[in-house]
């Protein structure tokens, strides 16, 4: 075939993914990237670069989400400062990233696979395969596209002999992108055990240097994996034997990348027991016995499958919220092309180059159509879980997910029934609940609000589901369905009750304290409307509540200050313009009065 004996074989290799991605660049910002990247206040400058490094709490807008990949932020505050909130520089952005790491990919199979053309053929199967399609158009899933371009650059400088420095900079480079990469050092024992010609003894310097900086990784990011490895969302047990149940999944989605989804149907194996889980242990042990068996005559098969296995590992291992993700495979797929790679080139060795050449070719336009079609499910949030319900019609999560894309478009009817039929598979959705209830609101229907939120309220406390902010929003919507409603006593109670549960919430604390001065009780406002201050200093709101108790307590010059502060926050408000205006009339501030009632649009 011309195409694998071609002299422009390199570009091909890094031109055929790049068109099959030109479809995906519309894309919109979909499910974490909500928090992660639009929502997160700290992307909005590039003063904050060298902040990531040592503030996790940096990585999403909600402290609870902390996680430590400072050089992912990197990559998205640099899209911000490009294109704000334009998702052309983000695809773009992941897209040479993706062609970066296929272009190692292909310099790797050069040396593994010792010719050229089948190197094109593991390139080029990585670089198109719809299964990679999550992790480069899933703007969050960057992580496992930059980690797993660092981590085949380690690869590479390694096979080069480039030393440890090189090798130990390009690790420490994608530790700070993912903690995936922590599997390279089991990789490149597995080649030098494995492999012929480069004895583990050598290379006692590399691996002490890759040792120290997994272990100053491991100390810095603790606190987070603890949390993971302490409280576990499910025993270890199900996840161990969940995951090997997952690798034989994985394989299938490799071989034949059908019934790709963003929200896998995948059910919890508890032990080995399992019939699904025992096939797989058998299956996966028969794989290793056959690559062991053969490994005098083929090395290099034992190899990439323990390469595979090695960058699963640190997903199945630690139990995660999601069982099977496809972006997770992005490191194994490169594995598995490699492999394809050095089995194409062992047919041609025996008199089959022609065959497996025009395999090669149906393969790479099958697989790339194959992406074509999924980048387009990626395209719009509506469609991706739409395809996700037909896929998986027994999950609830994706119903939710589906409910949220409706809401945002404004159906809100169909929302609601998507979310009720989420919440009959999964009742525990406590956050259903107020979904359902601020959409009734949203109505104009407190009354079905209320009962939605009293819904949430009344299911059962089970394990980690007790005490949630989930329960503290379900009692915050009640708190403002009953202050809607004039029952000032009744909002009062439900907002103490969301604030016993999340007492820093500062809408919540602003609400509350609007109820207490509808009640009358101005002191104990001040002192939530402060509470709200301290965790939002710049929302001019809180600023026009904090100088309403202010100027009803009588302090006349702290609520001045408090409203003018509003209006400097935000020069269009006219509230804040119009309160300032009431007390510098009571200070005898006639001529500022005037201004600022005229800033109010209220001049005479």
């Amino acid at each position: 075939m011309k195409l694998w004996t071609s002299p422009h074989l390199a570009r091909w290799v890094l031109l055929l993914p790049a068109l099959v991605y030109l479809n995906s660049f519309d894309g919109p910002f979909q499910y974490d990237d909500r928090h992660a990247i639009v929502g997160n206040p700290h992307l909005r400058t590039l003063a904050n670069l060298p902040a990531f490094f040592v503030d996790p709490s940096l990585f999403s807008a909600d402290p609870a989400f902390a996680m430590y990949r400072p050089l992912l932020l990197c990559t998205f505050a640099l899209n911000h400062a490009l294109s704000g909130y334009e998702v052309w520089s983000y695809h773009l952005f992941s897209l040479g990233l993706h062609l970066w790491a296929v272009w190692l990919v292909f310099r790797i199979g050069e040396l593994l696979l010792a010719e050229r053309a089948w190197a094109g053929v593991a390139a080029l199967v990585f670089g198109v395969h719809p299964v990679n399609s999550e992790a480069v158009n899933y703007l969050s899933s960057r992580s496992e596209v930059l980690a797993g371009g660092f981590f085949l650059w380690a690869f590479l400088l390694y096979l080069r002999r480039r030393g440890e420095g090189w090798v130990g900079g390009a690790f420490l480079a994608g530790l700070l992108s993912k903690t995936t990469v922590i599997a390279l050092p089991a990789v490149l024992a597995s080649h030098q055990l494995v492999l012929p010609g480069r004895p583990l003894k050598e290379e006692k310097r590399l691996y002490l240097v890759l040792g120290l900086l997994a272990l100053g990784y491991v100390l810095v990011v603790w606190r987070f994996l603890s949390k993971a490895v302490g409280a576990p969302v499910r025993s270890y047990a199900e996840q161990w034997w969940s995951q090997v149940k997952a690798l034989v999944f994985y394989l299938k989605l490799l071989l034949w990348p059908s019934g790709l989804n963003v929200d896998h149907q995948f059910q919890v194996s508890e032990s080995l027991f399992d019939p699904y889980a025992a096939s797989a242990f058998a299956l996966v042990l028969s794989l290793l016995f056959l690559a062991f068996y053969h490994r005098r005559r083929h090395p290099l098969p034992l190899f990439l499958l323990l390469f595979g296995l090695a960058a699963l590992a640190p997903a199945s291992l630690v139990p995660l919220n999601v069982l099977v993700n496809e972006h997770r495979l992005y490191l194994s797929s490169a594995a598995f092309a490699l492999a394809l790679g050095y089995g194409a080139g062992e047919l041609a060795r025996r008199g089959w180059a022609g065959p497996v050449g025009w395999a090669g070719v149906l393969v790479v336009l099958v697989l790339g159509a194959t992406t074509l079609a999924r980048n387009q499910v990626w395209g719009s949030e509506r469609r991706l879980w739409a395809d996700a319900v037909a896929k998986a019609p027994d999950m609830a999560r994706p119903r939710f997910l589906l409910a949220e894309a409706l809401a945002a478009e404004g159906q809100a009817e169909e929302a609601i029934e998507r979310m009720e039929e989420g919440l009959r598979r999964d009742p525990r959705f406590l956050l259903g609940y107020a979904r359902l209830g601020q959409w009734r609101q949203a109505q104009g229907r407190p009354d079905l609000a209320l009962a939605a939120y009293q819904r949430g309220l009344a299911v059962p406390a089970q394990g980690r589901l007790g005490k949630t902010p989930q329960q503290a929003a379900l009692w915050a919507g009640v708190g403002e369905v009953r202050a809607g409603a004039g029952d000032w006593p009744g909002s009062l109670e439900a907002y103490r009750q969301a604030l016993a549960l999340v007492p820093d919430q500062p809408e919540w604390c602003n609400n509350a304290g609007n109820v207490l001065q509808e009640l009358g009780r101005h002191r104990e406002a001040l002192a939530l409307h402060q509470r709200a201050l301290e965790r939002g200093p710049t929302d001019p709101r809180t600023w026009v509540n904090l100088g309403s108790a202010q100027y009803s307590l009588g302090e006349l010059q702290a609520a001045r200050q408090s409203f003018a502060r509003a209006a400097e926050l935000e020069p269009g408000y006219t509230l804040a313009w119009a309160n300032l205006a009431v007390v510098q009339e009571r200070l005898g501030e006639g001529e500022a009065a005037l201004e600022s009632r005229r800033r109010a649009g209220q001049a005479p």
